[in-house]
């Protein structure tokens, strides 16, 4: 199953993330109040241009994350509507506040949508801890 990430979901989540941790009194000083997340912050092309099938499209996205454990990975993942994989790209990341550019290119298939995901992969865990997502519409020539 595939989950759509919108601004406002991605708010929801960083939310719920970062709130319970702001009420915890006492916590030990290594331990931060708040996990870990992802924020795409630029995005080219642009997600108001559309696509079309045969285009080729060279994918920049920036990347602002917060990760509380020692480290992990930025992954830039895109798909089409029907979840097959187009393009990709990973950065290995520290514990820490920082900022990370990911690239992929990628020829633009028969399809209605092209979705970008970039998940924050805690190392030692299997799934995402945080992910933000944009997507753009393809339509036909």
């Amino acid at each position: 199953m595939l989950i759509k990430f919108s601004p406002s979901l991605f708010a929801a989540i960083a939310a719920s993330i970062f709130l319970p941790g702001c009420q915890s009194v006492g916590q030990p000083a290594n331990k931060p109040p708040f996990g870990s997340l992802a924020q795409i912050t630029s995005i080219s092309p642009d997600t108001s241009q559309a696509l079309h099938p045969g285009q080729q499209v060279r994918l920049k996205v920036d990347v602002s994350y917060v990760l509380t454990s020692a480290s992990g990975t930025i992954k830039l993942l895109v798909l089409a509507a029907d979840s097959s994989e187009l393009g990709q790209d990973v950065k290995v990341i520290a514990k820490g506040n920082g900022k990370s550019t990911l690239e992929t290119q990628f020829t633009v298939p028969a399809t209605t949508e092209i979705r970008v995901f970039a998940p924050l992969v805690v190392q030692g865990e299997s799934s995402g801890s945080a992910a933000d997502g944009r997507s753009y519409k393809v339509l036909p020539r």
